[in-house]
């Protein structure tokens, strides 16, 4: 347990965001420590924009991931710094199991081809491509690129999950409120955090993130280049079958009118990737880089959809199975299997962040420390020795975000109030009103949980 925490300062907005145009010219960059949590949510968040945080990932140990090397200017005696990848501390951080890679030289199935190998054979292969950039022989260079097409990625790689007290990153506090994460880590089940590796040249093809959700992605060394689509530009690209492309250049781009950002992102830059903005991802050097994907009460909505219109697709898919007994139970099997999740993964979910706001909320996990965090305007963090063990709860009473940030009371009104606001949109949805006994139950009780336990202004 971090031995000081952070409050969430979540306000009332203050600027009438109607008047904001609804995407920037170009994607903003902030220092992190020059933009607020609350300037964050709604500006960025709320928005569904696109930023830029630099700075972010100065003091993670995953740094030492990287080593500098100085390197001499030939014209004159100046001299920069180099950054590399420091293999050797890798292998002594990190076991050799096996890992999740892509072949980027293989297509397959609109993806790229997926196998497990070895971290440190990983490595190996890694250190040989780094090797072959420098190689300066014409035929060995074309005897290579001839007998081979591999171009392998770590990606998807669940490293804080199978290394849990190896806290070799931070999670900035501007994406702190993460509530599939927060639901999955509760629960002890799988997690949406993961590192990436990639040689010059790797890539991830054309896509939107999964279920819809965010996505942050920090580099901790390397430059990626970004295509980014705001929401429906992509269906520009659309074929005859109203199939999207596996990848896409800006050549593609212009030729089909869409609107589309190209962002350089560096080193110890986090970028904040909205919902439904697909997006395609080339490494333009060698990078490691740390992401997450997640949703909240911003995009909660947006997620209920998402997983609504994929409901529907599979109903229509297996249409002609309709008579058959338990089709829904078959749909929901389905669901699950093409989306992630199905309906009652979601309402689980949605219990499970309620459940932990109202207790927090009842046993006033923040109030006194939003008290004396109000009366201390100098910082926002606060020592845990200097909180008062009689005027506040317990630590297991709080709700603590990554082991380090606690939502301010309105953030958790403001959570359950849009969590009650979907609701009432699943309330009308035809497949849980034909399932009585299960789905429709459950969010009725959500529900009446909500407005019987909490605040009036819930009902209003």
């Amino acid at each position: 347990m971090a031995s000081d925490f952070e409050i969430l300062d979540l306000e009332v907005p203050s600027i009438n965001q109607e008047i904001l145009p609804q995407y920037p010219q170009n994607i903003q960059r902030f220092n992190v420590n020059e933009i607020s949590y609350n300037d964050f949510y709604w500006l960025f968040m709320e928005r569904n924009v696109p930023v830029v945080l630099e700075q972010v990932s100065t003091h993670w140990e995953c740094r030492n991931w990287v080593k500098s090397e100085t390197a001499a200017d030939s014209f004159d005696t100046s001299t920069t710094n180099k950054t590399s990848i420091n293999y050797d501390y890798l292998k002594e951080r990190i076991d050799n199991t096996l890992v999740p890679v892509a072949n980027c030289g293989v297509e397959y199935f609109n993806s790229h081809a997926k196998s497990e190998m070895l971290f440190y054979d990983f490595l190996k292969y890694w250190q040989n491509e780094q090797g072959n950039e420098h190689e300066t022989n014409p035929t060995e260079l074309s005897n290579r690129k001839e007998n081979s097409t591999d171009l392998l990625y770590l990606k998807d790689w669940h490293l804080k999950a199978q290394n849990p007290n190896y806290d070799f990153y931070k999670v900035p506090k501007h994406f702190a409120s993460d509530w599939l994460n927060e639901h999955l880590l509760a629960t002890n089940s799988d997690d949406y955090r993961f590192v990436y590796m990639g040689p010059k040249g790797t890539w991830t093809p054309f896509h939107s993130d999964v279920f819809g959700s965010f996505s942050w992605s920090t580099n901790i060394i390397g430059i990626k280049k970004w295509l980014l689509l705001p929401p429906g530009e992509e269906l520009k690209l659309n074929d005859r079958l109203g199939n999207l492309p596996f990848c896409i250049d800006e050549q593609l781009l212009e030729e089909h009118n869409v609107h589309f950002y190209t962002l350089l992102q560096k080193e110890n830059e986090s970028l904040f990737v909205p919902s439904g903005w697909y997006h395609q991802v080339s490494n333009v050097t060698d990078t490691i880089s740390v992401n997450h994907n997640w949703f909240n009460a911003c995009n909660l909505e947006r997620i209920w959809n998402n997983l609504s219109q994929q409901m529907q697709r599979v109903m229509a898919e297996i249409d002609d199975c309709r008579q058959m007994d338990n089709f829904n139970d078959h749909c929901q099997t389905m669901l699950r299997a093409s989306f992630g999740i199905n309906y009652l993964d979601f309402i689980q979910l949605l219990q499970s962040i309620t459940e932990r706001r109202l207790i927090a909320r009842n046993n006033n996990t923040a109030s006194d420390l939003t008290d004396n965090h109000h009366q201390q305007k100098t910082t926002t963090t606060r020592p845990l020795s200097s909180m008062s063990s009689t005027s506040s709860p317990t630590l297991s009473s709080k709700l603590i975000f990554f082991d380090h940030y606690i939502p301010n009371d309105y953030h958790m009104q403001h959570d359950l109030q849009r969590i009650v606001q979907v609701v009432d949109s699943m309330l009308q949805d035809p497949v849980i009103c034909d399932d009585r006994i299960v789905l429709y139950r459950k969010c009725i009780q959500l529900k009446e949980t909500l407005t019987s336990s909490f605040i009036p202004s819930l009902l209003s």
